[in-house]
């Protein structure tokens, strides 16, 4: 089945029998936007084709005098089922209950060292100012501006 993200229109196909059970809550890869997704209604049933006409001598069966089929009574033990709790309520549950990913270890090195080659721009900036503003001439301002030319 072909579901489309309703707030940045990027398309998926997902197996219908992903959701065959009911809704579900679906997540875009592209924008994070959390939707639910269901399938479709189907074609409405066709109404049942009308018997045979009758042949010559006999008389159409009345459909009023046919006895209407009584609902099944539950069995007398049995209890009733509670109501079908919401499918879309019951998959932000499922997410809400998921344990949290672990942090990647490799973002949190990808931080680090970016804090470090910073430090250290800051640090080299400050040390070699003199053949910093020697080198460049605009960068008198920028030290200036912090008291340090």
């Amino acid at each position: 089945m072909r579901i489309s993200c309703p707030n940045c229109a990027a398309e998926y196909d997902v197996p219908d029998a992903a959701l065959a059970a009911g809704p579900r809550l679906l997540r875009c890869a592209r924008c994070e936007h959390k939707f639910t997704a269901a399938l479709p209604e189907g074609p409405a049933e066709a109404p049942p084709s009308e018997a045979e006409p009758p042949e010559a001598g006999e008389t159409p069966p009345d459909p009023a005098a046919e006895p209407a089929a009584a609902p099944e009574a539950a069995p007398p033990g049995a209890a009733a089922s509670p109501p079908a709790a919401d499918p879309a309520r019951l998959a932000q549950d499922r997410l809400s209950d998921a344990p949290a990913s672990p942090p990647d270890r490799f973002a949190l090195a990808g931080w680090l060292l970016t804090v470090l080659v910073l430090a250290f721009a800051a640090y080299a900036g400050f040390a070699w100012r003199a053949e910093v503003m020697e080198a460049w001439p605009p960068a008198q301002r920028l030290y200036a501006l912090f008291g340090l030319a």
